[in-house]
């Protein structure tokens, strides 16, 4: 395929005024959201009113219609000012509108989809068990049938946004002894359910403004008609949602990076030692120009992929096998270079930044520890390995 990079004037207007918003509403509230560790209720609120929770999604669906390449511009600019904010994002439209989107009934496309992208219901998708992480075909909570109706029983682990979601997409296993293969099911659970609750929220290192929950399912009743997509496809509605998770996620890493070097940079021109500032001496010049490449390398990789998935459309069902092979391969490709490139571009500007870096409130400190999980969720980088390298035996490079 052509690799053409150029935005167009619409997709430049939007990045500006994405910038624009965040800066004003987003940027001065960071700091003490990630002291109090409280969600970000106002800014999430005025976000959705802007539209920006249905980006990629047609406007015939209440979205903004910019595709893939426009939910990335998005992103790449959360991922400047905060990644908890970006996290919240890419629950709700990476994980949560994307298998309504593909996998979805008119009838819940009109239920879920609209007021999702409207900015009128937070969504949030449900994989991880205590049982099962990497091992996501191992799912243990259980969807039983009971006439046309569905129980569902089970405990579901690390749920971004699972306090706060009004709707929730939890894979379940309908049929145990088939596994992955046409095992697992997935639903749309409202929350108000009777029989579910959210456990405990994990206190964690970084992604301070997000909650991570813990579901439990106690014979949780649900009709026909909030299962999403075919009964059994639950791993490939998954597994589909994943892929634009992982681009979207490239995007996020590359804001972070982006601002960790230019932060450092300039602190660099700033700090004096030996007589000079410390960008004058090469050992830091050196730090400086592997920060900015990857940065460079990262945005052609992140916008190729972004595009592809725009090019490929929305229509799932008009796939090819090997389409859907060269998706699976970028996302996960994206995905692990990204996050690692991520680590160590903000572990170098932190250095860079010398003890300051080091204390706690900062900007570099916060992006330090928000990074970290970039090469766990989403698939750890160790599966994203085992996607690249079994595509190559299969297909070849």
């Amino acid at each position: 395929m052509p690799f053409e990079f150029s935005l167009s004037p619409d997709q430049e207007a939007f990045r500006s005024a994405v910038r624009a918003f965040l800066q004003k509403e987003v940027a001065p509230i960071v700091a003490e959201m990630d002291e109090t560790e409280q969600f970000p209720a106002a800014t999430v609120r005025r976000m959705q009113q802007e539209g920006y929770f249905g980006v990629p999604i047609p406007e015939q669906y209440g979205g903004l219609g910019l595709g893939k390449v426009g939910y990335c511009l998005l992103l790449e600019e959360l991922g400047r000012v905060d990644a908890s904010h970006g996290t919240i994002v890419g629950a709700h439209t990476s994980l949560g509108t994307t298998p309504l989107l593909y996998f979805g009934s008119e009838e819940q496309k009109q239920r879920y989809l609209v007021p999702a992208a409207k900015g009128d219901r937070l969504l949030a998708f449900s994989l991880t068990e205590p049982g099962s992480g990497s091992d996501s075909g191992a799912v243990h909570t259980v969807a039983e049938k009971v006439g046309d109706a569905w129980s569902l029983t089970g405990t579901k682990l690390y749920v971004s946004n699972g306090r706060e979601a009004d709707t929730i997409v939890v894979l379940a296993a309908s049929d145990p002894k088939r596994g992955p293969s046409g095992g697992v099911t997935a639903f749309l659970l409202d929350k108000g359910r009777q029989g579910f609750s959210v456990g405990r929220c994990e206190k964690k290192m970084g992604l301070h403004g997000t909650s991570t929950a813990e579901l439990i399912l106690d014979h949780v009743e649900l009709g026909p008609e909030q299962v999403l997509g075919p009964v059994g496809a639950g791993f490939v509605v998954a597994m589909t949602a994943l892929d634009v998770g992982r681009v979207s996620l490239g995007a996020a890493s590359l804001g972070a990076m982006e601002a960790a070097t230019s932060g450092a940079l300039d602190f660099a021109q700033k700090r004096v030692q030996f007589g000079a500032p410390i960008a004058q001496h090469e050992a830091i010049q050196f730090k400086l120009a592997d920060m900015a490449m990857k940065v460079h390398a990262l945005r052609y990789l992140v916008y190729h992929a972004a595009d592809h998935q725009d090019q490929l459309g929305i229509d799932v069902a008009r796939w090819s096998r090997e389409a859907r092979q060269a998706k699976t391969r970028e996302a996960a490709i994206v995905k692990c270079l990204a996050s690692e490139w991520a680590s160590d571009v903000i572990d170098q500007a932190l250095q860079v930044h010398g003890g300051l870096g080091y204390i706690r409130g900062t900007p570099i400190e916060r992006a330090y520890r928000d990074a970290r999980i970039s090469e766990i969720f989403e698939g750890t980088n160790e599966i994203q390995r085992l996607v690249v390298a079994r595509d190559l035996l299969e297909r070849g490079l």
